[in-house]
């Protein structure tokens, strides 16, 4: 008994490492393209907030001439 399970596990044990080694390798490639997504991501979202910057200035600029024309414009009431 003790001779088959020997060479049971003698079997195994190349088996059992080469799935081991290819989840590793499915795992770094999992993860590399986990990182670039991310990076995509990371751009994406730094893109949203240069145009929301802009729209900030311009919105500002909008209402700085609106108040410049209420202080030029002749009060009527």
């Amino acid at each position: 008994m003790n001779l088959v399970l020997s060479m049971q596990a003698a079997y195994a044990a190349p088996v059992i490492l080469m799935s081991q080694n290819r989840q590793a390798l499915k795992d770094r490639l999992e993860a590399h393209h986990d990182y670039l997504v991310n990076q995509t991501a990371e751009e994406e979202v730094r893109a949203i907030v240069a145009h929301l910057a802009a729209q900030d200035t311009a919105l500002a600029q909008i209402y700085q001439l609106l108040q410049a024309r209420q202080a030029d414009a002749p009060s009527g009431r």
